[in-house]
């Protein structure tokens, strides 16, 4: 169910946003410097998808990307996996787990690229946790694939 979205709510969605930004720009400078890789693997599998693809299945492969897959990765990475294993007084471990999940179910090959994916999960689970709905989570990594997709496109 959607609950009704506040001032608080929409700070908590910028805020993850604006330090997933710069974690993220952070950590692929340094597997660009120890790795000498520019992208993680998982963002050059869907840069390939993009440009291999015809109109209708870039389309699709959007959908998926922006909507479909961050919204059922929170379904899972938090509103299950966040919620089954330990007990609701334990976030740390809770959002460790969800959040360690995450980073190695995205295509990495680096300790920087799993890092990049998990401290987003980190982010993801806070806002998750510091506000108490999914739906929060669920936008915030919506933009954060939105705003990656676009990059990817205009690359």
């Amino acid at each position: 169910m959607i609950q009704k979205v506040g001032l608080r709510d929409i700070w908590y969605i910028v805020g993850g946003y604006v330090i997933t930004v710069i974690s993220d720009n952070v950590l692929m400078a340094l597997n660009n410097l120890i790795y000498h890789q520019s992208d993680t693997p998982n963002n050059q599998m869907i840069r390939d998808s993009f440009m291999d693809a015809n109109w209708m299945v870039t389309v699709l492969l959007i959908v998926e990307s922006v909507l479909t897959g961050p919204i059922m990765e929170e379904l899972l990475f938090r509103g299950v996996l966040f919620n089954l294993f330990f007990s609701p007084n334990k976030p740390v471990h809770r959002t460790i787990l969800s959040a360690t999940l995450f980073g190695l179910a995205h295509a990495t090959d680096t300790v920087f690229g799993f890092l990049l994916y998990a401290f987003s999960g980190i982010v993801f689970a806070t806002v998750y946790a510091k506000t108490g709905k999914l739906q929060n989570a669920m936008a915030l990594h919506v933009v954060m694939n939105a705003a990656a997709t676009v990059t990817i496109l205009l690359s």
